[in-house]
Formats: C-alpha cells, sequence, structure tokens
C-alpha cells in the first residue's frame, strides 16, 4: 500500500459538528434508504447518537431489540462481566442465511480443518466478519458506533445491502468491556453541559481513578487474549473460535491530538510466526480505508508506532489463527466537545470515523471474500508441512509438585482450541525425566502449530529491538512448569496417551479419621492460601513449619518440608467433630490434600509441638490505590486476593487516610507513591516498627526509599552506548533498544526463607517489563530471590541490561523494630497469568510475620 496522509483544513468542520446536536443523516450513507419499521438509536435512546456518551444498559438493550424485530439478525451472548454485564454477537446476515446459520457456521469452521478443508467448495460460501467495538471502556467513540453499524445493517435497503448480506455473516460486538463504558459513560455524562465546554482542564476530560479503560478489577482486557483470567476475554475466545471470522476489527481510541489510525503498522514488527499473506490481505484491506476517509476528509495514518508482535491483543490474537485481525485508532474526545493540539474535535466526528472503518471493512470483506476464504484454508493446510519440516515434534511437561498450577495451565491451553494428551509413556527429555502417569504431551502436528510455537519456543535473539507490547509470553515459564520439546524419535506417536478435555483440578482429600491428633496439608499447591485463610477466619490455631521433618506413626510415613501447615485437632474454638467437618469443606473448596496425624512425635527433625512449628496471625490488609498508584498493579494484586484465594483487601485513597486507624491491621501494601501527610507516614513508620509488615511492590519501594523507611537502592542505570553516526531521527529507537519491555529472567530462591516457602526447585522464571536493577541488602539473610548469574531465559534485553541485572534483588527485606519491610522490586502478579511467582507476594502476606533479621526464631 502507498502510504497516504490526507491534510485538509477539516478541523473547523470538526469543531462545527459538535456545536450542535448532529441528526442520524451526518453518520449513514446518503444512497442508502432505511425501513422506518426499525427503529434509530435515537427512537430507542431518547438521544441521538453522540449527543450523550451511551450507557452498556441503553446499547444491549437496543441490539437486543433489533434482533427480536428482524429477521436479519440473531442475539447470541457469550459470556457475562465481572459485574454481570451481558456480553455477545448481534450476528447479521440476509434473512436466508440467519435461517440456516448453524450449518454455514460448520461449514465455515470446517476450513480451519485440513483433514476436510480440500473438499470444500468456497466460491459460495460467505465471509464471516466480526466488528469488535471499544475493549477501553473509555475508548467510547467505537461503542457508540456499533448502534450505527447495527441500524445500517438491519434498517437498510437496496440492492447493496442485500448483496452484502446474501455474502457475509457479520458479528457485531457492541461493547468489550461493559463495565469500563459504564464507569466512564456515567462520568462524562455526569459532567456535560448544555452548552459545550471544550476546555481540556475540565474535569469532563479528567476521570477519576482508576478511569473508565479497564474492567472491574482494572485489567486491560487487550492484553488478555493470551492469558484469559478475565470472563469477558474467556467468553470473547471462546465466541472467535466458535466462528471463526475472517476479518476481526478491535476499535480503539488514542492521544485526543491525533487524528486516525488503521493497520497496516510497522511491518519490521510483525510476529515471524504470521505469515505474510496475513500483512498483504492487510495492506489490501487498509485502500478501502483510504477511499472511505478521503471520501469524508479526515486526516489519518497507518504502517507507523503500531504492531502485531504480541499475539495477545484483540488485534494480533486473530492473525495466528488465520483471520485478519485490524487495529482502528481514533482520536480521544472522552467527552463531547474537546480543543486538543491539533484542533477541537468532537464526539460525533469520532464516533462517524468509527463508523466509516465500518463500512470500509464490509466492503472489503464483500470484495476479497474468496481471498479471504482462500486464506483461512491456506493457513491450516500449510500447518502439516510446517509440522513436519520442524524439528521439533511436540512439547512434554510435569509439575506433580501444584496440581492447580498444572490444571489451570492446561485450561489455558484448552481455551485456545490446543490439543493435550496424558503422556504415553516414560521418557527423558531436555536433561528431565517425565514420568507417564503425571505428564502431558502437546504434539506440534495440530492445526494450532503456529499458536503453540508462540507459547512454547524460547527466542532471545531478535533483528527488531522495538516492541509496543511485551517480548515473550512463554507460558509454561508463567506456571513455574518444567517442560521439554521433543524431537524426532523412535516410537513418537506412543507420547500421546489419551487426550485431554477437561483441565484436571484436584478435588481435594482428606486422609483423616474424625478422632486425628491434628491435621496437616503442604504449601506447594497454589490454593493452599485459600486453604490457610479460611481457617485463620474460623478463629482457629493454626502453625506453620520453619524446618523439615519426618512423620511416621507406623501407619502413615511422609516427608514435611518448611512451610508445612498444621492445625492441632485440641485447645480449638471448636469441638473435633466441628473441626473435622470444616476440614471437608475446605479441601474441596482448595482441592489440596489435608492428612491426619495421630501424634506430634516425628522420628526425624522438629516435633509438631516444637518451637519451630510458628503459631499464624490471620493476615489483616490493607493498600493504598488511587493518585500514582498504577491501576493495574493494584488491581493484579485485588483481583487474586478476592477471586482466587477468597481474602479481602481495604482499598483506601491517600484523601482519606487521615482518619485510617491502621492498628486494625497488620500488613499494608504500597503499589505506588502515595501522596501522604507528615502525620500519617509517621503513623506508618510507628505502626511498623511495633510488628506491622510493609511489602513495598514494585513502585512501592519509591515510597519506601523517598521517606528513609528502608536502605533501598536502584543499580546505575547502564549508559547508553555511543553507537556512531545516528541521527535525531533515531532518538526513539534508541532509547527503546535499552528497554525491557517484557521479558523472562531467572532468579535463584533461598528455599529455607518463608518467603520462598512452597516451592520445590531453587531457581524460578520471574517477569520484568522495568529495565531497573536493584541492590542487594547487606543483611546476609535478607535476599532471599536473587537474580542469576546469566538471568535472560527468553525475551528482549540488551546486553548492558543483562550485565546489570545478574546477580541483582528481586526481593530483598529489612528489619524496622519489631516490623519488616518486604521489597518486591518486579511483578509476581502479571496480567494474573503468572501463577508461578504470585506465591511468593502470597509468603508475604501470610508468613512475613515470621522473618527476623539474624536471629533464632526463638530468640524473640
Amino acid at each position: 500500500m502507498k502510504k497516504k496522509v490526507i491534510l485538509s483544513g477539516l478541523m473547523t468542520l470538526i469543531a462545527l459538528a459538535g456545536l450542535s446536536q448532529v441528526s442520524l443523516s451526518y453518520y449513514l450513507p446518503k444512497e442508502i434508504s432505511y425501513n422506518n419499521k426499525i427503529p434509530t438509536p435515537e427512537e430507542f435512546t431518547g438521544h441521538q447518537v453522540g449527543e450523550w456518551h451511551i450507557t452498556h444498559d441503553k446499547l444491549y438493550y437496543y441490539m437486543l431489540r433489533l434482533s427480536e424485530i428482524s429477521d436479519r439478525a440473531v442475539w447470541e451472548e457469550y459470556g457475562k462481566s465481572h459485574e454481570g454485564r451481558p456480553l455477545g454477537n448481534l450476528i447479521i446476515s440476509s434473512s436466508e442465511n440467519i435461517s440456516k446459520l448453524d450449518y454455514l457456521r460448520k461449514e465455515h469452521v470446517s476450513l480451519s480443518d485440513p483433514a476436510v478443508s480440500g473438499n470444500i467448495d468456497i466460491s459460495d460460501m460467505p465471509v464471516f466478519i466480526k466488528l469488535g467495538y471499544g475493549v477501553h471502556g473509555n475508548e467510547s467513540s467505537a461503542q457508540n458506533a456499533s448502534m450505527l453499524a447495527a441500524y445500517y445493517l438491519i434498517a437498510g435497503l437496496g440492492e447493496e445491502i442485500d448483496n452484502l448480506l446474501e455474502n457475509a455473516v457479520i458479528l457485531i460486538d457492541p461493547c468489550l468491556n461493559p463495565d469500563g463504558l459504564q464507569r466512564h459513560s456515567t462520568w462524562v455524562n455526569m459532567y456535560k453541559s448544555k452548552n459545550l465546554n471544550p476546555d481540556e482542564a475540565s474535569i469532563e476530560f479528567n476521570e477519576a481513578w482508576p478511569g473508565g479503560r479497564t474492567n472491574h478489577y482494572w485489567f486491560d482486557l487487550n492484553r488478555d487474549y493470551i492469558m484469559l483470567q478475565q470472563p469477558e476475554s474467556v467468553g470473547r475466545v471462546k465466541s472467535f473460535h466458535k466462528w471463526k471470522p475472517n476479518i476481526n476489527t478491535d476499535h480503539h481510541e488514542m492521544g485526543a491530538g491525533s487524528t486516525f489510525f488503521f493497520q497496516p503498522g510497522v511491518r519490521t514488527r510483525e510476529n515471524p510466526l504470521t505469515p505474510d499473506e496475513n500483512y498483504e490481505l492487510v495492506t489490501e484491506i487498509a485502500e478501502y480505508h483510504i477511499k472511505y476517509l478521503d471520501n469524508i476528509g479526515s486526516l489519518y495514518y497507518s504502517e507507523e508506532v503500531f504492531d502485531d508482535y504480541y499475539f495477545g491483543k484483540g488485534s494480533a490474537y486473530p492473525d495466528i489463527h488465520a483471520s485478519v485481525g485490524i487495529l482502528f485508532e481514533q482520536a480521544g474526545v472522552k467527552g463531547h466537545l474537546r480543543e486538543t493540539s491539533a484542533g477541537t474535535i468532537s464526539f460525533p466526528f469520532a464516533i462517524k470515523n468509527q463508523f466509516t472503518v465500518s463500512l470500509s471493512t464490509l466492503e472489503a470483506g464483500l470484495k476479497m471474500r474468496e481471498k479471504l476464504l482462500q486464506h483461512q484454508k491456506d493457513f491450516y493446510t500449510e500447518v502439516i508441512d510446517l509440522a513436519a519440516n520442524d524439528q521439533v515434534k511436540g512439547y512434554v511437561f510435569s509439575e506433580p509438585n501444584d496440581r492447580a498450577r498444572t490444571a489451570h495451565f492446561i485450561e489455558n491451553l484448552l481455551y485456545h482450541q490446543i490439543k493435550v494428551y496424558r503422556l504415553g509413556k516414560d521418557i527423558s527429555a531436555g536433561g528431565r525425566n517425565y514420568l507417564a502417569g503425571e505428564s502431558y504431551y502437546v504434539p506440534l502436528n495440530q492445526p494450532e502449530y503456529r499458536y503453540i510455537k508462540s507459547m512454547f519456543e524460547i527466542i532471545t535473539k531478535f533483528e527488531e529491538k522495538v516492541f509496543y507490547d511485551i517480548s515473550t509470553w512463554v507460558l509454561p515459564y508463567s506456571f513455574n512448569i518444567p517442560y521439554s520439546s521433543v524431537g524426532s524419535m523412535k516410537g513418537i506417536t506412543a507420547l500421546k496417551g489419551p487426550e485431554v478435555f477437561v483441565p484436571p483440578f484436584a478435588k481435594g482429600s482428606l486422609r483423616a479419621s474424625r478422632d486425628a491428633y491434628g491435621y496437616m496439608f503442604e504449601w506447594n499447591e497454589y490454593y493452599s492460601p485459600r486453604a490457610l485463610y479460611r481457617l485463620l477466619d474460623e478463629g482457629l490455631k493454626v502453625r506453620v513449619a520453619t524446618a523439615g521433618f519426618l512423620y511416621d506413626d507406623g501407619e502413615f510415613k511422609r516427608n514435611f518440608r518448611n512451610g508445612t501447615i498444621m492445625i492441632p485437632a485440641y485447645g480449638q474454638v471448636i469441638g473435633r467433630d466441628v473441626l473435622y467437618e470444616l476440614m471437608k469443606d475446605i479441601v474441596a473448596e482448595a482441592g489440596i490434600t489435608v492428612f491426619g496425624v495421630a501424634t506430634g512425635h516425628t522420628p526425624e527433625g522438629i516435633d509438631l509441638g516444637s518451637n519451630s512449628f510458628v503459631t499464624l496471625k490471620k493476615p489483616e490488609v490493607v493498600v493504598f490505590i488511587g493518585g500514582s498508584v498504577r491501576s493495574g498493579d493494584a488491581g493484579e494484586i485485588w483481583h487474586m486476593l478476592d477471586q482466587r484465594f477468597n481474602i479481602p483487601v481495604t482499598m483506601i485513597n491517600p484523601e482519606s487516610s487521615r482518619s485510617l486507624n491502621l492498628d486494625k491491621y497488620n500488613v499494608l501494601i504500597l503499589t505506588g507513591s502515595p501522596s501522604l501527610s507528615e502525620t500519617k507516614i509517621e503513623d506508618i513508620k510507628r505502626w511498623n516498627r511495633n510488628g506491622g509488615t510493609i511489602v513495598a511492590y514494585k513502585r512501592g519501594n519509591s515510597f519506601i526509599a523517598r521517606n528513609k523507611m528502608a536502605p533501598v537502592k536502584v543499580k546505575p542505570s547502564p549508559e547508553i552506548e555511543n553507537i556512531g553516526d545516528v541521527s535525531y531521527a533515531d532518538r526513539s529507537a534508541l532509547f527503546s533498544v535499552h528497554r525491557i519491555p517484557g521479558t523472562i529472567f531467572e532468579t535463584r530462591l533461598d528455599l529455607t526463607h518463608p518467603l520462598c516457602y512452597g516451592y520445590a526447585r531453587n531457581t524460578l522464571p520471574v517477569f520484568k517489563n522495568s529495565s531497573s536493577a536493584y541492590e542487594l541488602n547487606s543483611d546476609l539473610f535478607a535476599n532471599p530471590v536473587v537474580y542469576t548469574g546469566n538471568p535472560l531465559l527468553s525475551g528482549y534485553s540488551s546486553d548492558k541490561n543483562i550485565e546489570n541485572i545478574s546477580g541483582s534483588a528481586f526481593a530483598s527485606v529489612f528489619p524496622a523494630g519489631r516490623g519488616r519491610i518486604i521489597s518486591i522490586y518486579d511483578n509476581t502478579n502479571f496480567r494474573a497469568i503468572w501463577f508461578g511467582t504470585s506465591k511468593i507476594f502470597m509468603n508475604s502476606l501470610f508468613f512475613g510475620q515470621l522473618i527476623r533479621s539474624g536471629r533464632r526464631w526463638d530468640e524473640e
């Protein structure tokens, strides 16, 4: 595509469009007539499109109403948001196609199966097009445009519309993030004036923290297509694979002073697993956007800034699944009329741009129908040869120490249509032994060959060193699951045991009698914190082992490690029978194994009554949010505690901290640098010295350092190399080379330290998306997690950054009177997918109270 940037004097017209209410004709093509029996958006909602920001309830019920009164459309719900709002597609086609929709869908999906696609004639098949609006809730020109697209397709009359609907099945997803849209629309509508005020300083354009971009738990849903940790994304990806659209649009907004962007993006930053044909199709489709945007005089650009390297975005995930993902970025108004550095921009005009490229996409899909269907067919047919020529034939993995992490990993693979098998025989691969009874096998010879490669393949060498998002997403590392690639070998077909169709979550087991002396469970299982919190919340006395021991009562024998949880049956607030029933509930709820014991005596190691079994206090957690705190960091913590471990967390804005009584809590989480009064800072120091635990997480360590609460020291950043002849135009790329965009490194663990309880191996993959590196604490016992000497595992990092990170601290502990400060410098909870490192964070909440500086536990 020849790159074009159209210059015009349109900014004045844009401003004028927003100074008065526009009519529906402002948006719609002039040459189309409309069925007056179909309600317009204004007739249904009570206001014209763009007059107010649409709320999710009105948008949803409009789509539902259209499906009820038209034989061109059906509504299919695919999920609900955290707040219970429906997610779905308004599926539109000719009435004849709608009557046989399931047949058309199955025939279309068959193109993705190379075993049958060769016999399918595509000449008369409809193209499937998905129009997806507003994964970021406060980019609402997208969601508002979805009403226009739906009305145009359902009410439109004439040969042009009929031809489109006869040859296309169109899925309109009107709002990808209902909870975020509801927050944002409430905000901007609340501050709208009758006389629109475009002053950017107005509160209308400055949402209160956390804003409407994210979902209920403040997750960016446009980064969750690989991770699938939020219900909106799980439902959407299931729907994607159900329909496998040939085009998948992703409508966004960007900075208010920008114009309009459409793909293709930066060619050199495409993921090499994406076939070249995809880029060629995107480029051809872009010609239609050019024609349509030229027609309305809009400014635009392409082939800059954005890329599709990371497959976890809405415009990139389709590319690795035979679809063509298209990113649209409209200058964001985030209000109704706004002054910007580029002129005044109105909400109606932003909506018009989004609707206009919806129309151009539909025309492109129609004109390129057979080419798009052939691409889908070829994409999966090529997999046969790609797999046959690949030296790697599959991947084997096993994690017998934690069934829940394994099950969640397999759950993710199954969501992405990846076939998983139980390992059919014992093998040795990559220096590890994998046993058939506890291991799994993912062969590469299957339709999702390319996607499997993206999730398992380790890459550390890159031609392109600039990334819009993260540079690696090796999922076995994020789950801390050992895995190995398997090459050609004799009897390789025997590796495929029974296929796994359901994630193998453990049901839990109580191996005890009612008259047990006590109960024990190990800390290695992912959901052990859920069980421990439930016990403490019930008011029970619970102890943790700070050393290992062998238990053997003649009938039951087992080695237990530090971190083992012990619940005495005697001396509790409830009787032994009630305790037994409670333990049954807990094993079912957490999916763990609990062992009953008959005696407190052990033949080796500590006895159950030893002082090395320390009584635990229930964590009472408070976290500062708002202000300079990144909502994503706080949201990951909130989500993990609330959704996974059923632990309540008190969230406090700095503005309301004056009345905060810290003595109600024993754990304070700092995820950023809140603006607090000197009085409150001194109160925190007092509370900390008196025994409170501060968990300084990522940017929270700057608060600790600035207020001289602990000697947190950042290592000097590597100097940017003088690489000779560079120009001013190279400055951005040069600085990007020295960023760490999202890379996986290796750390070494002190398995005897409370922060590392539950880990079985002394090395741990971690995720890092900051080039900052931290000095080790001078205390010999205070650096339980340290980057190894050769830390890079996968992803991009400059050599100087690798050298700087080598041997630096991932987590440190600083004494503070009877309390302590636990500094976690990098992200243990990244996008909720790093199941492998979240245990470090949970240990800081439960076991921070155990940590002492250079003294024995019984010296206190």
